[in-house]
């Protein structure tokens, strides 16, 4: 290739591939932000489920010391 439209291709061809590549970095940078993102929000939603459980568990609890005092104070009565 010592033509100068050899040159010119080559030129083309490295830009091309220096375009894709930066493409591809960019497309590899935006899908890091978006998996932290969906990182944080797994984790934000577990920490409500949990909270979601434990308030289940005290309200059940809650509920069968109630039905138990009603059936011990039915029986002395």
């Amino acid at each position: 290739m010592g033509t100068p439209d050899g040159r010119v291709i080559l030129f083309i061809l490295l830009g091309v591939a220096l375009f894709a590549l930066g493409r591809r970095y960019q497309n590899m940078i935006t899908m890091r932000q978006v998996w932290k993102q969906s990182a944080k929000q797994v984790t934000a939603r577990k920490v409500s489920a949990h909270q979601a459980a434990k308030a289940m568990i005290g309200i059940t609890v809650v509920a069968a010391v109630i039905v138990w005092l009603v059936f011990n104070l039915n029986r002395v009565m």
